[in-house]
């Protein structure tokens, strides 16, 4: 586990997002807990940033996910990262219905997952990442646990 890191404005949020996303290779499966406001999407965008991706990030609650070209700085591979948000889903169905088996398996691509526990029967083919979000209400600011 990643000590717990502090970020006092959505901008050094998005740096810590930033500096995790240059880790990333292809593979992995991010989760992302945090109350609503919290800074998961702010996070998400310091990751795309990192695998230079030139699109607005933004959270993709009505569409569910969104889909964006990446290259991962550690190997230079082009890739995909698939942006979930699964506050409307309820089942493992709902996300299976939109191709999350085959998405599970593509090798060159991440899954960055935000509100896993919206859905109660969830199942992943690989062992995730866990990133939380805590806001912190003496000063407002964010607790960031990796682990």
């Amino acid at each position: 586990m990643i000590p717990s890191m502090f970020s006092s404005s959505p901008k050094y949020t998005q740096k810590l997002g930033y500096e995790f996303g240059k880790t990333l290779k292809g593979g992995e499966l991010v989760l992302f807990s945090g109350i609503l406001g919290a800074g998961k999407t702010v996070f998400i965008r310091g990751i795309a940033k990192a695998l230079q991706i030139k699109s607005k990030i933004t959270s993709p609650t009505f569409n569910v996910f969104r889909v964006y070209k990446c290259v991962f700085p550690s190997t230079g591979k082009v890739g995909k990262i698939y942006h979930f948000d699964c506050y409307r889903l309820k089942k493992m169905n709902d996300l299976e219905e939109l191709g999350w088996n085959e998405i599970m398996q593509e090798e060159n691509s991440v899954i960055l997952l935000e509100w896993p526990e919206c859905i109660l029967d969830i199942k992943y083919l690989k062992k995730p990442i866990k990133v939380s979000i805590l806001i912190n209400r003496e000063d407002n600011g964010r607790v960031v646990e990796i682990n």
